[in-house]
């Protein structure tokens, strides 16, 4: 899968839209005496409504609110033979991206091989959460992460094993940053990134070699339900062009999902930690770590732990044109190893309603030193504010998926 940088914008959109379109022809239009291969194009336009509390925000709270662009996304799924085919491009207000886009050689019922940009295997998948928001692991790159390289999944009855290497992240696309017009939280490298004081720091550190291992298993309880159990874990490097060396970064964690009934349950722990290999006049030192995406960079605390705690509960019953709802609490905490550093919690309450092609998300959403909920966008989740309240945004998503 070829992807591209802020460099090089017009011949990369032109190799990813050729190489897209060749793909795509091949899987649609096969030979005559070849298996039948199929290809399904589809996509989704989301809005927002939101409502925020926070300093700097008197505009939308005047009028009540504001409605805006979420995202636009274009999707391809295909198959030939023992092939198939998954792309997924997002357009939003200003920048946009490849989220995913893999090619799957499937050798068995159970085993299947992945090339290309492709999801993490790490900790709660698909997602780690219920709602709109993601979890705080998303805000430091543990959730729902996209990367490019080679994954290898195998399942049995019972059990699945995701191992997966990553020659780097999924690559920058089309934004005014430097490195984070890209969908999922990344370490980036380019960015101008604010200094306490007023000054700023260009670092070029970036992604490279990471390894992936992830391993379930699923406890069946019979009419009670099921439990999933996982451990995860993740090693890669960092390279740093100043320096020509090498850091690393490392992630463990352990899982449990469980479905009872009409109830879910997740619970997740995670550990990481940053390595990085620096030029002696760093001014911030490696204690904070810059990562990027949906084309703004901010710092992350570069050592800590993640905790979630999730209920779902789904009633079986509609409201109006909406035909299911799920109702849920989300409550997720990052805690910063660094002595001084105030830790970053998120709660989001609310519930999701599911009609044919629509998919809604009502969430009241609160946060404290979290950037997307009112912290500080630069130092939230890195150094924090110890005087820094709690705040919420109310949010409605409203998607329509064809």
């Amino acid at each position: 899968m070829i992807s591209y940088t802020s460099k090089t914008p017009a011949v990369g959109k032109f190799l990813l839209v050729l190489c897209f379109a060749l793909l795509t022809s091949v899987f649609a239009t096969p030979d005559a005496d070849a298996d039948e291969a199929t290809i399904n194009y589809g996509g989704a336009l989301r809005y927002n409504y939101f409502y925020k509390s926070w300093d700097g925000q008197e505009a939308n709270q005047d009028k009540g609110g504001d409605i805006a662009l979420d995202t636009f996304r274009l999707e391809a799924d295909g198959t030939y033979k023992d092939l198939s085919i998954s792309a997924e491009y997002r357009f939003y207000a200003g920048y946009h991206m490849l989220h995913h886009g893999y090619i799957g050689w499937h050798t068995s019922d159970s085993t299947s091989w992945l090339i290309g940009v492709s999801q993490v295997p790490f900790g709660i998948q698909p997602y780690a959460s219920h709602n709109w928001f993601f979890d705080v692991g998303y805000y430091v790159g543990l959730e729902d992460d996209y990367d490019a390289g080679l994954q290898y999944i195998t399942r049995g009855d019972n059990w699945d094993l995701k191992l997966g290497f990553f020659k780097n992240d999924e690559g920058n696309y089309t934004g005014n940053s430097m490195d984070s017009a890209r969908y999922s939280l990344d370490v980036v490298s380019g960015e101008s990134m604010p200094v306490p004081g007023g000054d700023t720091v260009v670092r070029r550190n970036e992604e490279t070699n990471q390894f992936n291992a992830r391993y379930a298993y699923t406890l069946d309880h019979g009419s009670t339900g099921s439990t999933e159990l996982g451990i995860s874990g993740q090693y890669g490097m960092l390279y740093n062009a100043d320096t020509a060396e090498s850091g690393s970064h490392t992630a463990y964690g352990v899982h449990a999902v469980g479905n009872y009934g009409k109830f879910n349950l997740m619970a997740s722990y995670i550990m990481y930690n940053h390595d990085l290999e620096l030029p002696e006049d760093d001014p911030v030192g490696d204690t904070v770590v810059a990562y990027g995406a949906y084309d703004a960079p901010y710092w992350i605390a570069a050592e800590g732990s993640v905790v979630i705690g999730n209920i779902a509960y789904t009633p079986g019953i509609g409201l109006g044109p909406f035909e299911s709802l799920t109702f849920y609490n989300d409550f997720s905490m990052l805690m910063k190893s660094e002595d001084g550093f105030e830790d970053t919690m998120q709660n989001v309450t609310g519930f999701s309603a599911a009609a044919g092609p629509l998919y809604w998300y009502f969430d009241f959403a609160m946060g404290k030193n979290h950037p997307w909920l009112g912290g500080s966008w630069s130092y939230g989740l890195a150094m924090g504010d110890e005087e820094a309240d709690w705040e919420y945004r109310f949010n409605i998503n409203m998607a329509y998926y064809f």
